[in-house]
């Protein structure tokens, strides 16, 4: 047994105080300082049921190791370790009883080397803000690359990101998957990532319908306690808000198991009947309107009522490629009150062309020009402010909403 993994095990057990120097000697270990460099690909942290106290992280590589995860406070010396589970080639480990509000930093370990240190901030209860992107599918990933950055860039404090469905193009065709984290480096680093399911990723190499088991394995998420669905819809808790991430994926998964819409009715009731934050937020991938007919489609026959009645305050749905700013729906009518209904515009550089409608308070200007977007929520106790814009810089959309 070599002596750094014996000082492994003593502060893994709680004993690095009985051997004081050790333990700080250890601490100070970095890549540089007597670890030689481990290689990974696609460090990301993924969001959990509650990011106040702990923190899922995932990554990848094409070499079988025994890895752990080391992490601790900011301030303090004692660091402690987390075992690692395997889905073929990606590795994930969540920590836990972490301290809300509270700065650590955390490794990969395998044996004599490590990567850097990398930076894990909880969340509280209070004001955070987030990005919003969706339709990030893309034949040329550098478009996405582009959008995350300029992203990233403009808003350095965002804590928190979101893909709206079609995450990439062809869910079970693998370098489409390592094309869109590998380009997408700078939004990954150091934020928190919440996943949609859209209808590309039910889609199998030969373009037929197929089990999302590409994003089920690269994504391990809250529980739903769906024996059927892990993973396909889930929920949790960040600051002031509730989020549900519903799947519309209903045309693309009825032949391989047609109990989804029940499924995810029950937890989607049961859940927002014991949320407890300020807002209750939806996303979901497709669109509740068809343009062409002018009218609430089949996706709306199945949520609008349920989400007046469970009294949802803000539903981002994506898929269409625009951006679109409906306001207040209720009752399936333009309202003072109810569910406010935002399509989001597209990250990647698939376009398409949806005609206005009145339907929409907000559209682009030029609908066969319209760029590539994103969407920044400001999200407080008692008000949520949204920005809509370009990788231009040019301001598609701002608003409020208030509670009450």
């Amino acid at each position: 047994m070599s002596r750094r993994f014996f000082i492994k095990i003593l502060i893994a057990l709680g004993l690095g105080s009985y051997f004081p120097r050790l333990a700080q000697a250890e601490e100070l270990h970095t890549p540089q300082e007597g670890y030689e460099s481990l290689t990974i690909k696609f460090l990301r942290q993924i969001i959990t049921k509650d990011s106040r106290t702990s923190r899922m992280i995932m990554w990848e590589s094409d070499v079988e190791e025994n890895f752990l995860a080391e992490y601790k406070l900011v301030g303090e010396e004692s660091a402690k370790f987390s075992a690692v589970e395997r889905r073929e080639s990606i590795f994930f480990c969540e920590l836990k009883n972490l301290k809300p509000e509270s700065l650590y930093n955390f490794r990969i370990i395998s044996g004599e080397r490590a990567t850097s240190w990398q930076n894990l901030r909880t969340a509280g209860d209070g004001a955070f803000q987030m990005i919003i992107f969706s339709d990030s599918q893309c034949e040329h990933y550098e478009i996405w690359q582009r959008t995350a950055e300029i992203a990233a860039e403009n808003f350095p404090d965002a804590e928190l990101f979101l893909v709206n469905g079609d995450l990439v193009d062809n869910g079970e065709a693998d370098y489409q998957w390592r094309a869109f984290f590998n380009v997408a480096e700078k939004i990954f680093h150091e934020r928190i990532f919440a996943p949609v399911m859209g209808n590309h990723e039910c889609y199998g190499v030969d373009w037929f319908n197929a089990l999302p088991t590409g994003y089920l394995n690269r994504f391990a998420l809250p529980d739903n306690k769906s024996k059927n669905f892990g993973g396909y819809f889930y929920s949790f808790d960040y600051g002031a808000a509730h989020f549900f991430i519903l799947n519309t994926q209903f045309v693309e998964l009825n032949k391989f198991n047609p109990k989804l819409q029940d499924a995810q009715e029950y937890f989607f009731k049961r859940d927002a009947a014991n949320a407890n934050r300020a807002w209750k937020i939806v996303f979901m991938h497709k669109d509740i309107y068809d343009y062409a007919q002018d009218k609430f489609n089949d996706i709306a026959e199945r949520f609008l009522e349920l989400f007046d009645e469970l009294e949802i305050d803000l539903v981002f749905t994506g898929h269409l490629h625009t951006y679109r700013n409906r306001g207040k729906i209720f009752a399936r009518k333009k309202s003072a009150r109810g569910t406010t209904y935002i399509l989001c515009g597209r990250a990647g550089d698939q376009k398409y062309v949806e005609p206005p409608s009145e339907i929409d308070e907000v559209t682009y200007k030029n609908l066969r020009e319209e760029p590539e977007s994103f969407i920044v929520l400001d999200i407080g106790a008692e008000k949520i402010n949204l920005l809509s814009q370009t990788v231009d810089g040019e301001i598609l959309d701002r608003f409020t909403v208030r509670k009450g």
